[in-house]
């Protein structure tokens, strides 16, 4: 897993940028900010423990939260896009490889091998 996207995520949630300031920076409220570093946190630590499938949900979690977050009006206007982008993307860049299946396989206790005497065996009524 690449830390790109999760950097990008990191700065966004941070509201740091360029400071050729016109006016007061966006920024996340606090509590806001925390609760979304979590679910990024917590994506990172499962993608290096190898958690494919985890991670994913993680960072499912965190783009739900996101939309909620702007749906809400709790994010600036100028953080919405860049701040949705970047949990799309980390979305985007997590696979989720479940394990193979594990399969059981009988050993000729007749559940498979139908031979012998029964109904329908080659025999029309009465041809015994």
């Amino acid at each position: 897993m690449k830390r790109i996207p999760l950097l990008t995520l990191a700065v966004v949630l941070a509201g740091c940028g360029g400071s050729r300031s016109r006016g007061p920076e966006a920024t996340l409220p606090a509590p806001l900010a925390a609760r979304l570093a979590a679910y990024a946190d917590e994506t990172a630590r499962l993608a290096a423990a190898g958690d494919g499938c985890g991670a994913r949900e993680q960072a499912l979690a965190l783009q739900r939260a996101t939309v909620a977050a702007i749906n809400a009006h709790q994010v600036p206007s100028a953080l919405q896009e860049p701040l949705q982008s970047s949990a799309n993307d980390l979305v985007n860049r997590i696979a989720c490889i479940p394990p193979p299946a594990t399969t059981t396989t009988t050993t000729g206790d007749g559940n498979g091998d139908k031979h012998g005497k029964g109904k329908g065996k080659g025999h029309k009524k009465g041809e015994e």
